[in-house]
């Protein structure tokens, strides 16, 4: 009897990790009896493609697709599906989509008909504390991906506009309840370590390595990413900072933050330590100097440590150096254009 394990979520819960653990590793899982479906089963072998089977399909199915019309679509893809990979001898389908927790009008009617024909469903979702989920969205749909129009907004302003996700995850689990009953497992993120392992464990799946996807930046890309995004009106996808992360990750190849300068360079009490380390050789240097009629080496002034420059001195810097690119920007934009007013013009000289 095949096993046909649901991962529905929740999102921000490490999904896109498992995710890409899975569609990494299909050989292995095959050899283990397991078949990854994928987002929306587009690694199903059945030969009447629907339009939403690609990695990309969930808002085609959930969004643009009537939920009579999906839940008939989804009965024929998983009946053929689940038939199939019985008769090759798999024990397992996993289906993972983080869209499924709260879309459950779409798929619970095709799935409680499943059930209902004996097929052996389990529905596995993880949760978190809400107020570091509401967190983790803000700066994945607000920040990162500033999912709506208009200026970059803070968190308060943010969270009406993201309107249904409202950070409660009861209602949904409930309507998963009502079909599953216990053969819906719901497992605290917070309490868990990796998720991932967690996931491969429960479902006893080994030796694959763990893939890491969709992690939150740093604090100054994230810093960088939000200054970045605030430039627009529009909506901007996170994909459009990602050239410019891409620059910087080029030329910092060490990508480590530097303590402050007067941090990096000798204390007094390392440099006086210094000296008397190097007494002998001191002594040795100024009987030449006094030989020469030269003062000898006075070391009765500490020396004063390099100091931090100020931030309003970096931002001059900093300031001066956009300057002078935006101005050899300028030249290199004028020398294009009559560069090009000169191509036009020997085009024009050959017609003639």
């Amino acid at each position: 009897m095949l096993k046909l394990v649901i991962h529905i979520g929740h999102g921000k819960t490490g999904s896109s990790s498992i995710q890409k653990t899975l569609l990494q590793h299909t050989a292995e899982l095959s050899k283990q009896g397991i078949k990854y479906l994928g987002l929306m089963l587009e690694n199903a072998s059945n030969p009447h493609r629907k339009a939403w089977q690609r990695n990309s399909g969930s808002d085609q199915y959930f969004d643009k697709t009537s939920s009579e019309e999906a839940n008939a679509q989804l009965l024929e893809v998983l009946s053929e599906e689940i038939s199939a990979l019985q008769s090759e001898g798999f024990s397992c389908a996993i289906w993972s989509n983080e869209w499924l927790a709260t879309r459950g009008r779409h798929v619970l009617p095709a799935l409680s008909v499943l059930k209902s024909r004996g097929i052996d469903i389990e529905v596995q979702c993880y949760v978190r504390r809400h107020d570091e989920w509401a967190q983790s969205a803000y700066l994945q749909w607000g920040v990162k991906h500033k999912s709506y129009e208009g200026p970059l907004r803070d968190f308060e302003s943010w969270l009406p506009v993201f309107g249904q996700r409202d950070f409660r995850f009861g209602p949904s689990l409930r309507s998963w309840n009502d079909v599953f009953g216990t053969r819906l497992r719901v497992f605290n993120y917070d309490n868990l370590g990796d998720v991932v392992e967690h996931f491969l464990t429960s479902n006893n799946i080994s030796d694959l390595t763990v893939a890491q996807d969709n992690i939150t930046p740093d604090s100054i890309f994230l810093a960088a990413q939000a200054v970045f995004n605030s430039r627009s009106r529009n909506r901007v996808y996170p994909t459009e900072f990602a050239s410019i992360s891409r620059i910087l990750r080029k030329y910092d190849q060490n990508n480590t933050v530097l303590p402050e300068l007067d941090k990096l360079t000798p204390t007094e009490d390392t440099l006086s330590k210094l000296v008397i380390d190097r007494k002998e050789d001191i002594d040795e240097v100024n009987s030449f100097l006094l030989r020469s009629s030269e003062p000898p080496l006075s070391f009765d002034e500490p020396i004063k440590q390099a100091p931090h420059p100020t931030p309003w001195e970096m931002d001059q810097f900093i300031l001066k150096l956009v300057f002078s690119l935006a101005e050899e920007a300028a030249e290199l934009k004028s020398q294009i254009v009559a560069l090009k007013a000169q191509i036009n013009a020997q085009k024009t000289d050959k017609a003639h």
